[in-house]
């Protein structure tokens, strides 16, 4: 047997040897290796449970897509793909305080490793950026865009939950101030519910978006409630009188209206909100003053104001110039004189009592006034005093009513008295 083994033993070696050769100029020549360099490939971290378990936090910072170089035969290398590409990095292999971990690649089809292939990364190792891992609980708050329908509004937001914690690296933890959500209620005539997911933000309401930070949860609840509105006027009066030398020359309000919502009877009744002028009393002022009222103290208690509205009301004081001005009657505009009835004034000049501001007073002239008297009631003889309507430039009133007197004559009395005196003269002759 061993004779039979042995026997032409050179010339068998020779043959293997001769097949080996052939079989590699075949591989060579019909197989030939190829290589083909694969982009963007995603390298995996394992074994990630070494840092965090530690209470460490990571990302990274280089090396977290890379390029392969795959090299072998023709018929292997042209049907692989880069999702066969698997790149990954043991983070139990990391050095202490070291941030570089050794990437390793393989080829992998239909799960099983390719070894007649070769894979070689062009960049060896991810960087990393480890630091401590930190936990913060923070607000929710909410913001609304779009706005409802005409005459509605959003007078309420519950959120759910209002606080969740953020887990992540201590840098970027320290850094977060609140979590914020945003939903849509344009036109809306009744509440508004649905969830929103969280975006995370500064300080300046700059986002936070890290993808190493984890949240208790990603989404959160909310209900916008919305009511029907009507907006009123506010109204302001004021009562006394300010020092003598003082004049009351206007009132502002920080806010003409409000927004109110409520029972629907009273908010279908309510018009105006009226500050009552004993709230405002002058008395005495030689400046400016300011009042601030709570609204809701002068409307129903079934109603609500939206923002809780507050009003100021500035009252302005300023010193006051007098100056007598004396007009003439021929400047008296007449109107509504009764046919038959004709007039003259008593005298040919009157005056009139002015106070105002100082710069007013000084440029006033009896230029700029207007006078008019309305003589539509008077239908007998006599004298009488007639109250004029007095046009006075901004910043001038009168400090009392003007009045001039008037001879009034009707004609058709005075000829019928001449009339009878001349019947009465010609019966005594006789």
């Amino acid at each position: 047997m061993k004779e039979k083994m042995f026997k032409n033993l050179s010339l068998k070696i020779l043959s293997a040897i001769f097949a080996v050769v052939l079989w590699t100029v075949i591989v060579n020549v019909y197989d030939p290796t190829t290589s083909y360099t694969f982009s963007n490939v995603t390298v995996q971290l394992i074994n990630t449970e070494s840092l965090t378990d530690k209470n460490y936090s990571y990302e990274i910072v280089e090396g977290g897509k890379i390029s392969v170089y795959v090299s072998g035969p023709k018929s292997i290398v042209t049907n692989i793909k880069a999702s066969d590409i698997v790149a990954t990095a043991d983070l139990s292999k990391i050095s202490a305080f070291a941030d570089y971990v050794d990437i390793h690649v393989s080829v992998v089809k239909d799960g099983q490793v390719l070894n007649n292939v070769e894979a070689t990364p062009k960049t060896s190792a991810v960087r990393l950026s480890i630091e401590n891992r930190d936990t913060k609980t923070v607000n929710v708050v909410s913001e609304i865009t779009g706005s409802p329908a005409d005459g509605y509004a959003v007078v309420k937001r519950v959120l759910n939950p209002t606080s969740v914690k953020a887990t992540g690296p201590s840098s970027v933890i320290d850094n977060i101030d609140h979590a914020g959500i945003s939903f849509d209620v344009t036109g809306a005539t009744a509440d508004v519910t649905g969830t929103a997911d969280i975006h995370l933000y500064d300080s300046d309401n700059n986002e936070i978006n890290d993808s190493s930070v984890e949240l208790t949860q990603t989404s959160v609840g909310y209900t916008a409630q919305v009511v029907r509105t009507k907006t009123v006027s506010v109204e302001v009066k004021t009562s006394g009188k300010p020092a003598d030398g003082y004049r009351v020359s206007g009132v502002t309000l920080n806010r003409d209206s409000v927004v109110v919502y409520g029972d629907t009877n009273m908010l279908n009744s309510l018009d105006k909100i009226v500050i009552p002028a004993s709230n405002i009393n002058v008395d005495g002022l030689t400046e400016n003053k300011v009042y601030k009222f709570g609204l809701s103290d002068y409307i129903d208690k079934s109603l609500t104001i939206l923002d809780n509205a507050r009003i100021e009301v500035i009252v302005r004081i300023e010193s006051t110039g007098n100056k007598t001005i004396t007009l003439n009657t021929s400047d008296i505009k007449v109107s509504g004189l009764e046919t038959g009835m004709s007039y003259s004034f008593e005298d040919r000049t009157f005056s009139i009592d002015v106070e105002g501001s100082e710069a007013a007073i000084a440029a006033l002239d009896a230029s700029a006034i207007t006078m008019t008297a309305d003589l539509s009631t008077y239908t007998t003889s006599g004298i009488q005093s007639i109250t004029l309507s007095v046009k006075l430039p901004d910043g001038v009133t009168l400090k009392k009513a003007a009045s001039v007197n008037v001879l009034f004559d009707n004609i058709q009395e005075t000829e019928t008295n001449q009339s009878t005196q001349e019947t009465t003269s010609v019966t005594t002759r006789n």
